[in-house]
């Protein structure tokens, strides 16, 4: 399923979860405590370091917190990525894909297994609760808080030591296998958060109904595309569940007949809506706990379940512990004092993989616009952005970054403790990198540098190609986008000083 029109997408990704389950200490640990919405995180001196609110009890977090991530690109969707994989078969901190890129650039850096960061946008909501569709907890609220979101990142505390409210249960003797973990079971968890949010679309439409069945079809798409969600992506659900009812159950043109549906047909139809329109990557937290591992073993066999369509082992909070001792090291003075053993914890190696998981239920289209098709110099038009967009890594994420065995961003510049082109080479190859919907087409990028500021005038030929040392092709405006064409050199009528040049 596609979005529907192309372009630039601002891609965002909810954390969805029971309280306390660790959605904010994921939001912290994804977002190097750099929120652009939302509490501020006190350490244990009483200094407030950014962040969002953590607390061990049910909704610490009331009102969204909203930051920018790094999440590494999809595999493959970089033209380098074959010289990673060719550079390096060794893993995380291998030195050899740092040989193998040379000169090719990031904007915003690469975590320890060379894979290229691209920003998104991160929404930590409140915790929901069992009855929320009805307004329990933050009830709707929490609900609408979720419709900007592409994807959901379902934060589940795999250990099964809390309930399904949040609140800690006592457990004398939790054994590896779990059998004595009296909390409410993951999988459990995971149903009834699905089935609320099912429940929520559900009870929209059904007060509605007899309006919506009379009026028809249209009335129903236009309902589902207050979901934010594009009318063409809402048509392409409800032709495939149209196509679903026939095959199924041999009801012919379903859609023309809303009036003879009952509570069941609309309960189907809004699951899969939802399934299309949020798809879920699961967080398996606090995995450290004993009794989570058999839970963990349990979900991954399962998948697909209750919307979920991968699941990535973690523990929030060693990770998020990692990338807030890296925040201390670079702030220095009494902070920069180990507070920790840097050792002892991890990397936040599952936040990452976690995140990557979730971008690729629906990816983006990434393209790498240069002004030579030989070289893969960047625009200059790009350059101010390269160093003061606000997706750019804080020096605390930067910190973390390099301690793990990545690299910091090809702008950084460590004496001036800032983003800055002195001291950098003219020649960053394949340095930016704009993250388009799918479907998009030449036209979009055009378009989207266009608003950027990076070119001027009118469209008249662009030339593009897939992977590194590949020959370029003209390539037309409504030409649609993809790995074949993703590195793009566009031409105008109209140059700008850094294009008078050339």
């Amino acid at each position: 399923l596609h979005n529907g029109k192309g372009g630039s997408w601002k891609y965002t990704i909810g954390l969805v979860g029971k309280p306390s389950a660790g959605k904010s200490t994921f939001f912290n640990a994804a977002t190097a405590f750099a929120r652009q919405r939302g509490g501020d995180e006190v350490n244990e001196d009483g200094v407030a370091i950014g962040g969002a609110s953590m607390a061990p009890h049910p909704f610490t977090t009331i009102d969204p917190n909203i930051g920018c991530c790094l999440i590494p690109a999809p595999d493959g969707s970089c033209p380098e990525d074959d010289l990673r994989k060719s550079g390096s078969d060794s893993g995380a901190g291998a030195g050899s894909w740092k040989d193998a890129f040379g000169s090719i650039a990031t904007t915003h850096g690469r975590d320890s297994y060379g894979r290229r960061l691209i920003p998104v946008m991160l929404k930590d909501v409140a915790g929901l609760v069992p009855g929320a569709y009805q307004g329990r907890g933050r009830g709707n609220k929490f609900l609408d808080d979720l419709t900007d979101a592409d994807v959901l990142i379902h934060v589940l505390d795999s250990s099964g030591t809390a309930d399904s409210e949040g609140n800690k249960l006592v457990v004398d003797v939790v054994g590896d296998d779990g059998e004595d973990a009296v909390g409410s079971h993951p999988i459990d968890d995971l149903g009834w958060i699905f089935n609320e949010l099912i429940q929520w679309v559900y009870f929209n439409l059904k007060t509605k109904w007899d309006t919506v069945a009379r009026k028809g079809r249209a009335k129903l798409a236009g309902m589902l595309s207050g979901y934010k969600q594009s009318m063409s992506f809402v048509w392409d659900v409800l032709v495939e569940f149209e196509k679903y009812m026939y095959q199924k159950q041999g009801r012919d043109n379903a859609l023309d007949h809303l009036e003879t549906w009952d509570e069941g047909d609309l309960y189907m139809l809004v699951s899969a809506f939802l399934s299309a329109r949020f798809p879920v990557g699961l967080a398996l937290n606090k995995y450290d706990i004993p009794s989570a591992k058999k839970f963990c073993e349990e979900i991954i066999q399962a998948l697909p379940i209750h919307g979920a369509h991968s699941g990535t082992t973690m523990s929030a909070h060693e990770e998020m512990k990692y990338v807030r001792q890296n925040i201390y090291s670079v702030l220095g003075g009494d902070l920069g004092k180990a507070k920790i053993d840097i050792k002892s914890v991890s990397p936040p190696h599952g936040v990452w993989n976690c995140l990557q998981s979730a971008i690729k239920l629906r990816e983006p289209i990434l393209v790498f616009p240069v002004v030579d098709m030989e070289t893969f110099e960047p625009l200059p038009g790009l350059n101010e952005l390269a160093i003061n967009n606000f997706s750019l890594p804080n020096a605390g994420m930067i910190s973390c970054l390099e301690a793990a065995g990545g690299a910091a961003p090809t702008l950084w510049n460590r004496e001036r403790v800032a983003y800055s082109h002195v001291n950098c080479s003219n020649d960053e190859q394949l340095r930016d990198v704009l993250i388009l919907k799918q479907g998009s087409t030449v036209e979009d990028v055009f378009s989207s540098l266009k608003g950027m500021g990076a070119l001027s005038g009118e469209f008249v030929r662009a030339e593009a190609a897939g992977k590194i040392g590949d020959k370029p092709n003209l390539v037309k405006k409504d030409e649609k986008l993809g790995r074949h064409n993703r590195i793009i050199k566009i031409m105008t009528t109209k140059r700008r000083e850094w294009q008078k040049k050339l």
